[in-house]
């Protein structure tokens, strides 16, 4: 399993809006800079976001983005739910009826994919955005994504 570009970006703006000290509206084009995210990608992030309740939006010459609620409010995982959706190891976890083996009289995966679900669900409800605010992280460089020769 691995986290969409969509999700990352997601963590990034949410981290910079969860990290400011000056209560006001960020706009696209600053969160952007800031977290080395292109701003045309971050905006439909940003919808999802605000759709999903965890971001609010002001429109205007000084709107942009800030967060609906405190940061330690803000669970990991209703940020990725808000932007990939429910959150299941295998389909048979969220359509168990569609699963061939499980209406055949069971499935030995099963059990161990909602253990897994389980386990990852209970580390993404642990964690905040207030987490990832208070581990910035280190500064990208101009130029890091270049490749050399």
């Amino acid at each position: 399993m691995r986290l969409t570009r969509a999700t990352e970006y997601a963590f990034r703006a949410l981290r910079f809006l969860a990290s400011r000290t000056e209560q006001r509206w960020y706009s696209i084009q600053e969160i952007g800079a800031a977290e080395d995210v292109p701003t045309q990608f971050l905006a439909k992030v940003m919808q999802h976001l605000t759709q999903a309740g965890i971001v609010q939006s002001a429109c205007g010459k000084t709107g942009g983005y800030g967060l609906a609620r405190p940061a330690n409010e803000i669970s990991m995982s209703e940020v990725l739910e808000a932007i990939e959706g429910q959150l299941a190891i295998n389909e048979c976890l969220i359509y168990p009826s569609d699963c061939k083996f499980l209406r055949e009289g069971g499935c030995r995966a099963h059990g161990i994919f909602k253990e897994l679900q389980s386990a990852m669900l209970a580390v993404l409800k642990k964690y905040s955005i207030a987490d990832i605010a208070a581990h910035p992280g280190p500064r990208r460089r101009a130029g890091r994504n270049k490749k050399t020769t």
